[in-house]
């Protein structure tokens, strides 16, 4: 036999009663379902009436949707009118107008040799550059036509362009320090040393193995080409300041 419990804690047959007995009046059944308790208002059945077990339950209404019960944007979130927006390109005007000029890029400051950690020469130390000495000429080979300054000090030959005086074309020169020509501002004169070229090295047709003085248009000769010196710097010009401001010293 199964019971169950009405709404006042009684127990009591279903089978037999189709209420509980024991409530003279009104009574009230749990409804678990809906998780609350309602009341019903029934009247004693006459006898042989059938009486349903419970009392039909009514739908409740849907509670209507109100304007903060609707659904929120998901978090982060960012609507397009939101100062966050993508942002027009630098310099774009709506107007129509030209965009302004960019302002021009200041060239990087020159720093001087003295603070690259180069070695500075004595004439670019006392005239604040390094000025011309003299002149290479080449007169034959593959870059004959082309001329090359001499500045003051040793000046290296070779084929590669960290040389002073870079000569290109002629594979027989060797890449670094074939030759070296050097000019003398306390003696006022010039020189030709031999460096680390494999081939001989000539001056007028002569070989030459050590340091050799060098005079207006003698022929330096290696490999396949021919270099001609012309001097500035000489018997009738140097860079040296007289205390007459002149730059001659006759």
């Amino acid at each position: 036999m199964a019971q169950i419990e009405c709404g006042r804690g009684h127990l009591y047959d279903p089978e037999k009663y189709a209420v509980c007995p024991y409530c003279n009046t009104h009574q009230q059944i749990t409804v678990a379902a809906a998780g609350r308790t309602a009341p019903i208002h029934l009247s004693t059945p006459a006898p042989g009436t059938p009486v349903p077990a419970t009392a039909p339950q009514k739908t409740a209404p849907l509670t209507p949707v109100t304007a903060d019960q609707k659904t929120q944007p998901p978090r982060g979130y960012t609507p397009v009118t939101a100062p966050s927006k993508t942002m027009p390109p630098k310099g774009y005007d709506p107007s129509g107008a030209p965009a302004a000029e960019p302002r021009p890029t200041m060239p990087p400051k020159a720093v001087p040799v003295a603070e690259g950690g180069r070695t500075v020469g004595v004439m670019q130390s006392q005239m604040g550059f390094d000025p011309v000495v003299g002149w290479l000429a080449c007169v034959a080979g593959p870059s004959r036509g082309k001329s090359y300054t001499i500045r003051g000090g040793i000046n290296s030959i070779g084929r590669s362009d960290r040389m002073d005086i870079t000569i290109t074309g002629d594979m027989k020169l060797s890449a670094e320090n074939h030759a070296k020509l050097s000019y003398s501002e306390r003696n006022n004169r010039f020189n030709l040393i031999p460096g680390d070229g494999r081939n001989i090295i000539y001056l007028n047709g002569e070989e030459v193995f050590a340091a050799v003085p060098l005079k207006a248009y003698d022929l330096i000769d290696f490999g396949e080409t021919k270099l001609l010196f012309v001097p500035l710097c000489g018997e009738h010009f140097t860079w040296k300041q007289e205390e007459d401001g002149h730059g001659t010293d006759q």
